[in-house]
């Protein structure tokens, strides 16, 4: 079956949480290789109020780089290629964990998310959410900036293990009006490429095997990079990350 045509269209988050047969249909069909697109539920104004906020800090704030370890603060970095990276790329991330606090709450705003993704796992719905570090892991809230001009990130491969199966991501933006060109992609057994973003909008969830090749295409290469504007591509990536010292977890594994 073309990859194509393993994109399941499902309904809202709340949904899939009040159904056993909805999460177990979608377990078994991200085992198979199937991709499943879900509305979050979560109103585009305040989407766009948290983008909006995570601009204003990306401009007035020097980016800096913290070791994922228990009660490390919430941090932006610039990853221009960055060679130390397990996955190389080009974007602007913000990272937030759940023992710190923010403007908006985001990891109550954005929870349900993460339930999703933990039944989805084979976990208990709460996993990882605490204030303090589970089985060598945490969660983990992303937020993504591809800029313009060549945003981009390695094909590669994220661990499956103890704390997850899938890696769930959130559009905010719409691929023909804030970008045009590349963006997120997914690759099958039989080489087929798929660029989800055309498969999903502004407040959407993807959830897919964390295993499946994917990458993020070059985002309008022909333009001029400036990544002071914030001009291109917008995710939330819902992660959980082991600890820099946690053991027997491997590794994403970029495939260049």
């Amino acid at each position: 079956m073309p990859m194509s045509e393993k994109i399941r269209r499902m309904g809202s988050v709340d949904e899939a949480l009040d159904s056993p047969e909805i999460i177990k249909r979608v377990q078994e069909g991200i085992l198979s290789g199937e991709v499943y697109v879900f509305d979050s539920g979560i109103d585009r104004s305040l989407l766009e109020r948290i983008r909006k906020y995570l601009t204003s800090i990306g401009r007035n704030s020097l980016p800096t780089y913290h070791a994922i370890e228990a009660g490390c603060p919430n941090f932006h970095r610039i990853n221009n290629w960055d060679t130390r990276s397990y996955v190389k790329g080009c974007f602007h991330q913000f990272s937030f964990f759940p023992w710190n606090d923010d403007f908006f709450g985001l990891f109550e705003t954005f929870k349900k998310v993460y339930y999703l993704k933990n039944l989805i796992s084979g976990l208990p719905k709460e996993s990882f959410l605490s204030m303090v570090p589970e089985q060598g892991c945490a969660a983990r809230l992303s937020f993504q900036y591809y800029p313009t001009g060549g945003g981009a990130m390695n094909k590669h491969m994220d661990p499956v293990d103890r704390h997850q199966l899938t890696v769930p991501t959130m559009l905010l933006c719409r691929k023909g009006e804030d970008f045009s060109q590349g963006g997120a992609f997914f690759i099958d057994d039989h080489g087929e490429t798929v660029f989800i973003d055309e498969y999903s909008d502004w407040g959407e969830v993807t959830f897919f095997n964390a295993q499946m090749v994917h990458g993020v295409a070059p985002v309008d290469p022909h333009k001029e990079r400036q990544w002071e504007d914030f001009n291109g591509r917008w995710i939330a990536l819902f992660a959980v990350n082991k600890l820099a010292s946690t053991q027997g977890i491997s590794n994403s594994v970029d495939l260049g």
